[in-house]
């Protein structure tokens, strides 16, 4: 005897309702859909609850365990509230849902009529839903951004967020926003934009005073340019500027970008709210803060540390800076980000990366004396196989427990979810132990390359930074003397495996 499991998802009108405060889509249908089956004599084991109205694959993660849960051959169906729950976006995807289906022989069951994808009759009818509903679904889509251009045009701010120095509010029936206590942190930054100011100046005043961002973090040049250039301070709204793009797609999974539009092709109005700024001030203060900015052309990889050091206090990356002395040299350092929590000092980049060769020596010198373990436990890797098998074979018991009617769905379902968990920790160490079973000498020997990489000058950083991420995975920094020039630093490295 097979079984069966159940799926929920909200829809976009079900979003809408909710919102409305009607009623709770998921409970409401699995309510409905659990008596159906009951009523029908179908045994559920699991149901899947997605919390998500995306209508991706990629990001409907219980729909992929759906999928996978259907090539059981003990799989009888999937119990839907409707058909297009299963998916109506691209058609590439619902393609790939019904061939599924239809391949393994699963049947899709709803209120109304149960389809068999092996039916030619049914998957026509299959076909023909799921087609009807992605044309309906761009036709929403469609009318729903043609309404968010509308109301913007008419004045109304959309955002799902109001900036800082406002508030959401409905004025009219018409969402809008209305200033709050960080109102005057705002016109102070444009007064000192307008006044010749720079960002950094600004967001080092405003540290110096107190004041906080709205999520208690310190200001930096970054946030304070964003502020600034943003239109609604003078009273516009706007939308359309950012926008989410497919640049390229790896089977089921979009790849998306986050595009920022030309001025001119995008929606930008008057809008009903009060501008903290008039406009002759935000144009000057952006005139003063923004032009003149030089702009970066050189891409190629400068700092051979890149992507893998980072300040061990907070996290963030430490990057690389040309600085001049008083004599007129040049000479790079790396510094942490500017105006953070974490006060971490800049320091000579060549000595970072001697410091790095010390510790990637006595590494290796390690890995060559056994101080450092390198490979893993037989006994250990051993036991996790074997308990694998046995948590396998308890499975197949609990399967023949189900079938026989000898414990409750809910029983069942307990039980294989526990096992379940016990089988991915199992997994998950097993995976991690295969990983790190590597020979030591093979690794103190690509270690030593990687050094001597490091300290040859006629290679280009670009080419060490590679060697380095093949084999370092992660450089944690930390500094102890902060009044010496070479100061005492600790570097924590992290190989790869190890």
């Amino acid at each position: 005897m097979g079984y069966y499991v159940i799926y929920l998802r909200k829809s976009r009108a079900d979003v809408e309702k909710e919102r409305l405060g009607r009623f709770e889509t998921l409970a409401v249908h699995e309510k409905r859909l659990t008596e159906f089956a009951r009523a029908q004599g179908l045994p559920v084991a699991e149901i899947y609850r997605e919390l998500v109205s995306g209508e991706s694959i990629s990001e409907r993660h219980e729909f992929q365990r759906v999928m996978d849960r259907i090539s059981d051959p003990d799989c009888d169906g999937v119990i839907v509230h409707a058909v297009d729950r299963l998916g109506r976006g691209d058609p590439m995807e619902y393609g790939w849902i019904l061939s599924a289906f239809r391949w393994s022989g699963t049947s899709i069951v709803t209120p109304n009529r149960t389809y068999d994808p092996a039916n030619p009759d049914d998957l026509q009818q299959l076909k023909l839903q799921m087609f009807v509903s992605n044309i309906e679904f761009e036709h929403i889509r469609a009318r729903l951004h043609e309404g968010s251009i509308r109301a913007v045009e008419n004045g109304s701010y959309i955002g799902s967020k109001p900036p800082y120095g406002y508030d959401k509010a409905v004025i009219d029936r018409k969402h809008t926003l209305t200033p709050n206590d960080e109102a005057p942190v705002v016109r102070t930054m444009f007064r000192m934009a307008s006044e010749g100011s720079n960002k950094g100046a600004i967001a080092r005043h405003l540290n110096g005073c107190g004041i906080k961002t709205r999520h208690g973090k310190l200001w930096t040049a970054t946030r304070v340019g964003a502020m600034l250039s943003n239109p609604v301070y003078k009273g516009l709204v706007r939308f359309g500027m950012r926008q989410d793009r497919i640049v390229a797609r790896d089977g089921m999974r979009f790849v998306r970008k986050c595009v920022v539009n030309a001025p001119g092709t995008y929606t930008l109005a008057r809008g009903i709210h009060k501008p903290l700024v008039d406009e002759e001030t935000w144009e000057q203060a952006n005139r003063k803060a923004f032009e003149g900015v030089p702009v970066k052309r050189d891409r190629a990889i400068k700092n051979p540390l890149a992507g893998l050091i980072v300040c061990g206090n907070c996290g963030r990356a430490l990057i690389r800076q040309d600085v001049t002395n008083k004599y007129g040299d040049h000479y790079p350092r790396l510094r942490h980000a500017y105006h953070t929590e974490c006060q971490c000092k800049s320091i000579s980049l060549a000595y970072v990366v001697d410091c790095l060769c010390e510790a990637l020596e006595r590494i290796a010198s390690d890995l060559e004396t056994g101080a450092i373990p390198c490979g893993v436990d037989r006994s250990e890797l051993d036991g996790i196989s074997a308990e694998l098998d046995r948590e396998s074979r308890r499975l197949d018991k609990l399967m023949e427990l189900f079938y026989a009617d000898a414990i409750t769905v809910h029983e069942f379902k307990v039980r294989r979810d526990a096992a379940d968990e016990h089988v991915r920790k199992l997994q998950a160490r097993h995976d991690e132990l295969v990983a790190r079973d590597m020979d030591a000498s093979e690794v103190a020997f690509r270690t030593r390359e990687a050094i001597s990489t490091l300290r040859d000058d006629g290679v280009s950083a670009e080419d060490k930074n590679t060697v380095l991420k093949a084999l370092v995975e992660r450089i944690e920094y930390f500094e102890h003397d902060r009044a010496r020039v070479n100061r005492d630093i600790e570097l924590r490295v992290k190989l790869r495996g190890l």
